[in-house]
């Protein structure tokens, strides 16, 4: 980053600093334009009642110990309801080789974290649906501090099938239309687990709430599975409690 005090932009306004993209940034940049380009990206918006998944993490965590290291966040259980909910629908595990949809016999969750810059990275957790909770979390916990220290390796960011993007961090920030990642065929994206109004037989009450957005390529999968898919999703979360 440079200052530019005395430089002006093509439409004449006088430039504060300039941000050079270059190496891992331009290769990012580059990416992220080919994604928004080639894919014909759909986004379905829901918001999950998560009663039972805010249960069910704190069931976990008390009953490993107020000292236990790693402790399960929501990001695990989803990562983990994710894994299983795809088994029913491969086709979201896919992707568009030439004129072929291949659907994948390996389920590699991508799970986005945050840098310290700002940028992304998303390291992978290969075959989440066969890791118990315990390993997954644990795989989680290792590849998040990874990247945030600098640590992780090629194979540690190849081969993801699925993406999980947390945007919780920022409560306001509900819903958002996340960026497919080529060559993969989804992107799921969940906001920070809230106190809402909701109505239960009739009667409005505070519930626990959580907003998903899941982008996917319309050319290979269309709006009704996708929604089926969300909705196994939401009864698998509903479950968290008897994941192993």
């Amino acid at each position: 980053m440079t200052e530019s005090p005395n430089r002006l932009s093509k439409d004449g306004i006088p430039i504060a600093q300039t941000i050079r993209l270059a190496g891992v940034k331009k290769l990012i940049a580059a990416h992220m334009t080919q994604c928004h380009s080639q894919i014909p990206s759909v986004t379905i918006m829901e918001e999950f009642d998560v009663d039972a998944l805010v249960s069910a993490r704190n069931t976990l965590n008390l009953a490993a110990g107020e000292g236990t290291k790693g402790k399960i966040s929501y990001t695990h259980l989803v990562i983990k309801a994710v894994s299983l909910t795809l088994r029913d629908y491969p086709r979201l595990n896919s992707t568009l080789n030439d004129q072929e949809i291949q659907v994948l016999d390996q389920i590699n969750i991508g799970m986005a974290v945050s840098l310290p810059d700002g940028d992304l990275i998303v390291p992978v957790i290969k075959d989440a649906d066969r890791k118990s909770l315990q390993e997954l979390a644990s795989e989680a916990t290792r590849l998040a501090e990874d990247a945030r220290h600098g640590r992780l390796r090629p194979p540690d960011v190849r081969g993801a099938t699925f993406t999980v993007t947390n945007i919780g961090m920022l409560p306001e920030t509900r819903w958002q239309t996340p960026l497919i990642n080529l060559p993969q065929c989804a992107i799921l994206a969940t906001g920070a687990v809230r106190q809402a109004p909701v109505v239960r037989q009739g009667a409005i009450t505070i519930g626990n709430v959580m907003s998903v957005s899941l982008s996917f390529d319309h050319r290979i999968v269309s709006g009704l599975p996708a929604a089926h898919f969300l909705k196994a999703l939401a009864s698998s979360l509903s479950e968290a409690g008897s994941f192993q």
